[in-house]
């Protein structure tokens, strides 16, 4: 049913195709007024060309839009109630701070009395005030990125499209925006819908995260659900880290092609007994134990191959079966601490298991080993 609430977002069977090839196919996504709802996705999953065409630079071939209730499928950039926030910012580098802001209220011929009450709210959302009448090339990234979100607002759009907004900012500057975008965002209570590639950004940001793939959404729910309950083997390996097994069903639990017998308590996909499998464990679920623990089920030797300090957690790399597993360690816990060529034996509970399909096994394996995805499309 679509919703006339201002800021609501709703996309119905859209497809987008550039040639033979189909960068959007098929989604529905409904967002709701105010949130902020991240597409999440590697590149050439379709999250970049499903912004264009909410902003109107691109164009469904199939499938309705709707913004705030109304279609908006032939409509241009300028009269949709939207504005977008590029990675790039996209400024006048002849003009002022305060003249890159007024720009888009000139076009649309606000007021002069009105213009500069607008762009000085603006500008103080953003913390820009004191630099006004600085120049584009006399400010700093981070600076130039929040006179780009303040020109984006000053127009007093129902929704905000922000495509990669900080992925040219380093990485601390990027933490302090991400703070400062969530907040402003909670402040205006305007939609926000934010592209990244970066899952720590979504994870940390988002009320809802849509993880894309092949250009159709694998998962859409909030950053708890999509971390503790991935819909896909993709999405497990995406969100956060995870080691992955590739074997058979069997009942309760997944064999490994090594022999290692997974249990499960809570299979995520239903797989016939004898089927191809994969399991997965998070590097955080496992327990390092120097003697054989008494349950054959859950439980490998290896030997430690790496270990890398992170602050309160210890990163093990153990080698088993011709393979590297991660583990992750808190050093506050009292367990034991392990050094290069120790022998292990790593245990895990049912609970931390993920069972799936091997439908998306090429896809996994090749992440898990750290090889290039392929990054064709949008």
């Amino acid at each position: 049913m679509a919703s006339t609430q201002r800021g609501a977002v709703e996309l119905e069977g859209v497809t987008k195709r550039f040639g033979s090839m189909v960068a959007v196919d098929e989604i529905d996504l409904q967002v709701r007024p105010g949130e902020f709802l991240s597409l999440l996705g590697p590149s050439g999953c379709g999250k970049t060309t499903t912004l264009r065409m909410l902003a109107g630079f691109e164009q469904p071939d199939e499938g309705f839009i709707r913004i705030s209730g109304q279609y908006v499928q032939g409509i241009p950039p300028y009269r949709r109630d939207v504005n977008t926030v590029f990675q790039s910012y996209a400024l006048f580098p002849h003009m002022d701070v305060a003249t890159n802001v007024a720009y888009g209220l000139k076009q649309r011929k606000v007021p002069k009395a009105d213009l500069a009450d607008r762009v000085s709210e603006a500008l103080a959302m953003v913390k820009m005030s004191h630099l006004a009448g600085r120049m584009p090339r006399q400010l700093s990234g981070g600076q130039q990125q929040r006179v780009a979100l303040a020109r984006a607002l000053v127009n007093r759009p129902s929704v905000l499209l922000l495509d990669e907004p900080l992925g040219a900012l380093d990485r601390k500057l990027r933490e302090e925006m991400q703070i400062e975008l969530k907040l402003l965002q909670s402040q205006l209570g305007i939609t926000f819908i934010f592209v990244t590639h970066d899952q720590e950004e979504a994870m940390s940001m988002s009320d809802r995260i849509a993880i894309m793939l092949d250009g159709h959404i694998e998962q859409l729910a909030d950053p708890e659900t999509v971390y503790e309950r991935p819909a896909s083997a993709f999405v497990a390996a995406f969100i956060g880290r995870n080691n992955f097994w590739r074997g058979v069903a069997i009942k309760n639990g997944v064999r490994a092609d090594d022999g290692t017998v997974f249990r499960v308590t809570r299979p995520d996909e239903p797989i016939a007994v004898g089927a191809g499998a994969l399991a997965a464990v998070r590097p955080e679920c496992f327990r390092l134990t120097a003697s054989e623990p008494d349950s054959p089920d859950n439980v490998l030797r290896g030997r430690v191959a790496g270990v890398a300090h992170f602050g309160d957690v210890l990163q093990y790399v153990v080698e088993s079966h011709g393979r590297d597993i991660v583990v992750l360690a808190p050093r506050a816990d009292g367990t034991a601490r392990f050094g290069v060529n120790d022998r292990v034996w790593c245990t895990w509970s049912a609970d931390d298991v993920y069972q799936f399909s091997d439908r998306q096994a090429e896809i996994v394996l090749t992440e898990a080993a750290g090889l290039p995805a392929d990054e064709d499309g949008a």
